[in-house]
């Protein structure tokens, strides 16, 4: 959407392993350019000297403000409007035969289902277990640090992979993030972890003045291959799985939503989804078939 995004300038800040980015960019065909340090200040001009590389993405995109871009699409409203129903509660279990017949909540609910979709971010490995469809799922942790009153200026999300952190404009100030933290769904967060990627970014930003601040640290699905789960279960009908995005959430989600809707309704996906099978982690797995027909094109 206009004006939720940034105006289309990427800088990320060069470090030794870098290079191997920059092929891969050129390999790809991604719209690049490295520039020096004067390119850099009329870009930034704030940004520190120390900084004298960078490679400019000029088709690089961030959302400044998540929240408004839900409101404006109000998919819960056009979900109502179709005749949807929502209900809200936490799942801890299922009722199935060969196939899904009701989701199980905490609260004693049952809520009857012959469809159901596992998309629970980092907790869909719970899930899936209760299914007794294990995943090797985990949270890679991350930590972010929100400033509404930075008193600097900042046009472009800034990216320095030495210090694992980026910085970005949101719709009310900048935020820094950063880092991957192994500890589980449980663990209390190490708010240290975000000092440390705001230190860096006063490195990079030398004005920068974190002012009315608030921490933050969530959970990225991750899986020991980097690609999501796009699949029915292998074990019961009725069952799908669209999880283990990482740190691209956002970035795929209208994507997986495509694509979850195409198996769900039987229909041909645009692209052959083998390589996000579920049982892809396990010894001799074979590819998913569609049960449904799916039409000729």
């Amino acid at each position: 959407m206009r004006g939720r995004a940034t105006d289309g300038v990427g800088q990320r800040l060069l470090a030794g392993a870098d290079r191997d980015h920059i092929e891969a960019l050129e390999r790809f065909g991604f719209a690049h350019e490295v520039i020096g340090r004067q390119a850099i200040r009329a870009l930034e001009p704030e940004l520190s000297d120390r900084i004298g590389l960078a490679v400019l993405l000029p088709q690089n995109r961030s959302m400044m403000d998540p929240y408004r871009l839900v409101l404006a699409l109000a998919l819960a409203d056009r979900f109502a409007a179709l005749g949807g129903q929502i209900e809200r509660g936490e799942a801890v279990g299922f009722t199935r035969t060969d196939a899904i017949r009701e989701v199980v909540l905490r609260d004693g609910r049952r809520l009857p289902a012959d469809q159901v979709v596992i998309c629970a971010g980092a907790f869909s490995a719970r899930l899936a277990k209760a299914l007794n469809e294990p995943i090797p799922l985990e949270t890679e942790r991350g930590y972010h640090t929100q400033i509404m009153a930075p008193g600097i200026t900042l046009k472009h999300s800034l990216i320095w992979p030495a210090r694992s952190f980026m910085i970005t404009p949101t719709g009310g100030g900048i935020r820094v993030g950063g880092t991957v933290e192994m500890a589980g769904l449980d663990a209390a967060p190490d708010w240290r972890r975000a000092k440390v990627t705001l230190r860096h970014a006063r490195e990079a930003r030398p004005n920068l003045e974190p002012q009315q601040i608030s921490e933050w640290m969530g959970h990225r699905p991750a899986l020991p291959d980097t690609l999501p789960i796009l699949s029915p279960s292998a074990r019961t009908r009725g069952v799908f799985y669209a999880t283990g995005h990482g740190h691209l959430g956002l970035t795929h989600a209208a994507t997986t939503a495509r694509l979850m809707g195409d198996l769900i309704t039987g229909a041909r996906p645009p692209i052959d989804l083998h390589p996000y099978r579920i049982n892809r982690f396990q010894s001799g797995s074979r590819s998913f078939a569609f049960t449904r027909p799916t039409p000729t094109f």
